[in-house]
């Protein structure tokens, strides 16, 4: 029973529906389009192998310009005035590409990695046409602005490619029927194949063995596949143009160049009361009564220079975003300190420079020293187009950084950085200019084991030994071992039983894996066993006498 008024319940009123507008399709689906999709699922599956299971070789750099190509050509628009600057990126990074067969170090193919990605988006999204309207920030705004505009085409491209009218729907569906119903007849048929036919058995379990590896393959490609996917269709049918991202508020001139000054000033006192210290590295002398190391000494120049370069490039950089003109002028009151500090960052640049000259001089090049010098070059050059900037508006310093970031990352690719260390420590060593880690040519990856070969032979014995050692790590490393050719009691890592190391199987085989370093230390590695008539198994003990702590390592080889 009711025990409410019926006033009450007149009172009620349900709330209204929000009719919201049907999602419309991005495009009018054609036969030319699901053969775009169907590519790039292909070379997404093609791309995750490289970058996953082929060690970012040879596979990497065909798949990486097959993509570049091919979605230049999908969404490529006539209308379209793209950016000469991108085409400079576009093409770097497609010579940058090589690197991957050409060297073996790790930092350079992941910051390669990174930087072609980045410039892929850019070239795309000027190829399509998209109107890339200049800032101090847009370089790094417009990609991710066309990146959120694709993925908020989502729906659209679903309801383009899944939702195109009743018959399609339903010959969808009398497919997966057919499909279905088949199951049951395939679990009969097969196990009748497998048992008529060896080939065909062979087959469907090698297929089984694999199984996993397909099966990831497959289900990382879909992702890549649906993200160039939304991407490519993004681009070629969205006409909306990215948003450049800018900052609105200004703030007045007088009150930053205050401000810019009181920095300037602290850094003009520091300067001068810093200038014995400053410029001793030049002259390859330490300063008196200091008492780091070579290592150490270099080490804090470095971070020295980080920290302060880092620090007046933000500084710099707000400075112009926010004391800007509408026109993008920025005011002398504003310029002339900037420009103070840009130079004042030159100037902890070289000096951090000249340290890490006279470490390397002393100990020889490691992959840190290089690619840390390598980003000093590159932050100078930076400033450099800072310091352009604060006088002329049409320049675009992200952008021009970009640029320089692909010229000094290819240089040390394609320059195969790795080989260039081993060669000249290797020298070093031998012309008795300094000391050599012979563990540290190992770490160097196939670029060292020419060197490691040649240390072998060496006339001191814990050199040789240590290099033997070396590399028999890496026929750990390069081949499959087969455990049946173990005798009973061996352990797994002695291969000392094999004769012919060029009859095993190598980890890195196939076009895919790829790479001009790999190819010769493969050749070494045979020749080292022949010489050695297969015995090469090594292992090591630690000598307590030649070191207390029991760090240092001696090799005994059979």
């Amino acid at each position: 029973m009711n025990n409410f008024p019926n006033q009450f319940n007149n009172q009620y009123t349900p709330a209204p529906v929000i009719q919201r507008p049907p999602i419309k399709p991005l495009f009018e689906r054609k036969v030319s389009d699901l053969i775009a999709a169907a590519v790039l699922i292909l070379i997404s599956v093609f791309y995750v192998s490289a970058l996953f299971w082929n060690g970012l070789h040879l596979g990497y750099t065909l798949v990486y310009n097959c993509i570049l190509i091919f979605m230049s050509v999908f969404v490529f628009k006539k209308a379209a005035k793209f950016k000469f600057t991108f085409l400079i990126c576009a093409l770097l990074s497609a010579a940058c590409s090589c690197s991957f067969f050409i060297t073996d170090n790790n930092a350079v193919k992941a910051v390669s990695f990174l930087l072609l990605t980045f410039t892929a988006i850019l070239w795309f999204s000027s190829v399509a046409g998209k109107e890339y309207k200049k800032t101090d920030l847009s370089v790094f705004s417009y990609p991710f602005s066309v990146i959120i505009n694709s993925f908020s085409n989502i729906p659209a491209l679903c309801k383009a490619f899944f939702a195109k009218g009743k018959s399609k729907s339903k010959n969808t569906s009398r497919i997966l029927i057919g499909v279905a119903c088949s199951i049951p007849v395939l679990f009969i048929v097969v196990p009748l194949l497998l048992k008529s036919d060896e080939a065909f058995s062979s087959l469907l379990s090698g297929f089984f063995e694999n199984f996993l590896t397909i099966f990831a393959k497959a289900f990382l490609g879909t992702y890549v596949a649906a993200f160039l996917i939304v991407l490519a269709f993004s681009l070629k049918y969205d006409n909306r143009q990215p948003e450049a991202l800018s900052v609105g508020t200004r703030v007045n001139p007088v009150t930053i160049s205050a401000f810019l000054c009181m920095i300037s000033s602290v850094y003009l006192i520091y300067l001068f009361s810093q200038l014995a210290y400053f410029f001793s590295a030049f002259s390859s002398i330490l300063p008196a009564g200091y008492k780091f190391t070579y290592a150490e000494y270099a080490r804090r120049g470095f971070f020295e220079l980080c920290i302060i370069a880092v620090i007046n490039l933000a500084v710099i950089y707000a400075a112009i975003l926010l004391s800007r003109n509408e026109d993008g002028k920025i005011p002398l009151a504003v310029r002339l300190p900037s420009a103070f500090m840009v130079i004042f960052t030159f100037v902890i640049i070289f000096t951090a420079l000249s340290k890490m000259v006279m470490y390397i001089g002393a100990y020889g090049f490691t992959v840190l020293r290089v690619l840390t010098s390598a980003f000093m070059i590159w932050m100078f050059i930076f400033f450099i187009g800072i310091l352009i900037r604060l006088f002329v508006k049409r320049l675009d310093v992200l952008a021009t950084g970009l640029v320089f970031a692909l010229i000094i990352i290819s240089v040390l690719g394609l320059g195969n950085m790795n080989g260039r260390i081993a060669e000249y420590n290797y020298n070093g060593y031998m012309s008795g200019k300094f000391k050599t880690d012979v563990k540290y040519f190992g770490s160097l990856g196939a670029e060292g084991v020419p060197y490691l070969y040649k240390l072998t032979k060496s006339e001191d014995e814990k050199i040789s030994k240590t290099a033997k050692y070396e590399l028999y790590c890496k026929y750990e490393a390069y081949y499959v071992l087969d455990e049946s050719n173990y005798e009973a009691g061996d352990p797994l890592e002695d291969i000392k039983s094999y004769k012919e190391f060029s009859e095993l199987e190598r980890v890195y085989s196939g076009v895919e894996s790829y790479s001009i370093p790999l190819e010769k230390a493969y050749e070494i590695l045979d020749k080292y066993a022949k010489e050695q008539n297969g015995k090469v198994y090594a292992e090591y003990y630690y000598d307590e006498d030649e070191d207390e702590s029991g760090a240092s390592l001696e090799f005994d080889d059979y």
